[in-house]
């Protein structure tokens, strides 16, 4: 499963945010250090599903599909709050950062109203959010340059004596932040680093850190709070930092536990009420409903299914019976799995199964029905079966 982690400034919104989205109930207060540990759930992205393709109703394992669209899961990671010198230790310090070593994506939520301080804490004294985010993106940036550059004399004098490639060397030192060798392949093939890790000097080593960020942990700044700014904020922002995903968490909260309490029909923007809901719930929900549909906010599931397509993520879905994508059990579509653009029939054999993967025979696509190979590159909404030796 895809896992996103979720960082960002003491109450920047993260705890409310990550309860919306998960449906886990977890402690939100307005002070610095709500979450002191990090909460793991499950959140969704949406795909159109195929299943009209068969005129048959998909059975999903995980996650659902609701009027033909395929919700399909990925873990949140919700980090405790990060202060400044966390990279050194201050605070909670890496034990915040660890949490995001395994992380696909991070995602810097940070308060766009500017209505909370340096510390966290809530102020009546707006300052310039730009601030927080930058503040935070540097601390990422500090603790990968803190783990690569450790010992780093050592380290290269040993492997610039090795005949080994220099993704291979390299990832000695990045596989702490769960690179793999085709990440090392990407970063080295994009940037121009000297042939010598001794001849490397501190300048050389930031920019392979921000090359981590850049091509394998990329960051996406999402502001909270936008119901409290107006378009004109919003432009400055994004006109300060590029790209920038505008949300209110708290309405996310209110959709979702009107939802959770049986008020509406549904906790996505297209929700119809339900006999419970009274004049005073159908205003407040109005009025949440009419800021995303005239696009002053985003939903998340929006937001978050925008972030992973642009990276190239596509959705493939694995089946026991090419005719009628099935598994053993009958069920139909059963799986959606999470993969990048360019990955072929083989890297979906591993992503089921590793025994799958290592036992490969040939494929099968689901709409031609035609025999395919390893090197076939999967397109998105793809039904594909895996014909393997494993057992």
């Amino acid at each position: 499963m895809l896992k996103i982690g979720l960082i960002g400034k003491p109450n920047a919104g993260k705890s409310t945010l990550f309860s919306a989205i998960t449906s886990i109930d977890v402690d939100i207060a307005n002070y610095p250090f709500t979450t002191i540990k990090p909460n793991v759930g499950v959140s969704f992205i949406k795909d159109k599903c195929p299943e009209d393709e068969i005129n048959e109703k998909c059975n999903p394992r995980e996650g659902k599909c609701i009027n033909g669209i395929r919700y399909i899961p990925v873990e949140i990671i919700d980090v405790p709050g990060l202060i400044e010198g966390a990279s050194e230790g201050k605070g909670m310090g890496n034990e915040f950062l660890d949490n995001i070593r395994d992380a696909d994506i991070i995602i810097n939520l940070f308060d766009a109203s500017g209505l909370t301080d340096k510390e966290g804490n809530a102020s009546e004294n707006k300052h310039n959010p730009v601030e927080d985010l930058t503040f935070v993106n540097n601390e990422i940036l500090k603790w990968i340059h803190s783990k690569i550059s450790k010992d780093w004399t050592k380290f290269a004098r040993k492997e610039d004596n090795s005949s080994e490639r220099m993704e291979l060397k390299m990832l000695k030192k990045a596989a702490t932040f769960g690179l793999n060798e085709k990440d090392m392949f990407l970063i080295i093939s994009k940037e121009k680093f000297p042939d010598k890790l001794i001849n490397w000097s501190d300048e050389t080593i930031n920019n392979f850190c921000s090359s981590i960020i850049k091509y394998v942990k990329p960051i996406f700044n999402v502001g909270n709070k936008s119901d409290l700014i107006n378009s004109e904020d919003k432009k400055n922002i994004e006109n300060t930092i590029g790209k920038t995903y505008f949300i209110s968490a708290e309405y996310e909260l209110i959709i979702e536990k009107a939802y959770k309490n049986g008020y509406i029909t549904s906790d996505t923007m297209d929700f119809e009420y339900k006999e419970k809901s009274g004049p005073e719930q159908k205003k407040i929900l109005n009025e949440i409903k009419n800021k995303f549909i005239n696009g002053e906010i985003m939903g998340f599931y929006d937001v978050l299914t925008g972030i992973i397509k642009s990276l190239g993520y596509i959705v493939v879905y694995p089946v026991l019976d090419e005719a009628k994508w099935t598994d053993k059990a009958g069920n139909v579509l059963p799986d959606a799995l999470l993969l990048k653009d360019g990955d072929n029939a083989l890297d979906l054999a591993y992503k089921i199964h590793t025994d799958i993967g290592e036992n490969f025979i040939r494929a099968i696509n689901g709409r031609t029905k035609r025999v395919i190979g390893k090197d076939y590159k999967l397109l998105n909404n793809d039904v594909i079966k895996i014909i393997s030796n494993s057992r």
